[in-house]
């Protein structure tokens, strides 16, 4: 098959009008001290479950989000530190037969879609100890866990009068159980 010359001119002519134009051919080194420069920013505060809740009754009495007849049956709360500060909160609700959960994190609280279903036991706030107090009562049997796995946070899960800590790390994960009334250990 012949190629005509005509169009092997106009192929050398766009190969050095890219090479010239920098599309092809060798690429410049980035400028010195150039390239990705990190930021620095501060980790996002986390807050207590006892804070996000406070937050979530201001913002439904501003009629931001709903929550009137609903009923709560499960709490999870993400990266918390021993303070019982986390980076995020969901908490499962009941709103007759229908299932809502709403998350709480560096945004704000939120209507999540999750199809998971929820215990059939209420969690009544007033009854249990908080996560921070928890934390407080059983810092001794947490702690060691945590250094062991070397691990700076814990999930922690509050469903049917029980919390469940989980401490996860590269090194394993150790899941530890509380009465969330008294706090104390479940062997």
């Amino acid at each position: 098959m012949r190629v005509p010359g005509g169009v092997l001119a106009l192929l050398a002519a766009v190969c050095i009008l890219c090479t010239a134009c920098g599309c092809l051919g060798a690429s410049s080194p980035p400028p010195s001290g150039g390239g990705i420069t990190s930021i620095d920013l501060p980790e996002p505060e986390g807050y207590t479950l006892t804070e996000a809740l406070a937050e979530l009754d201001i913002l439904s009495a501003e009629g931001g989000l709903n929550t009137t007849g609903t009923s709560m049956h499960q709490v999870l709360g993400n990266r918390v530190t021993l303070d019982g500060q986390a980076a995020a909160w969901a908490i499962g609700l009941k709103d007759g037969e229908e299932v809502r959960w709403l998350t709480s994190g560096i945004t704000g609280w939120r209507e999540t879609s999750l199809r998971a279903p929820l215990p059939d036991d209420e969690v009544n706030m007033t009854a249990i100890l908080s996560p921070e107090d928890l934390f407080t009562a059983q810092e001794d049997a947490i702690r060691p866990v945590m250094k062991r796995l070397n691990a700076s946070t814990v999930d922690i899960g509050l469903a049917e009068g029980v919390y469940t800590v989980t401490v996860r790390s590269n090194a394993g994960v150790e899941v530890l159980a509380f009465q969330a009334d008294t706090g104390g250990a479940i062997v």
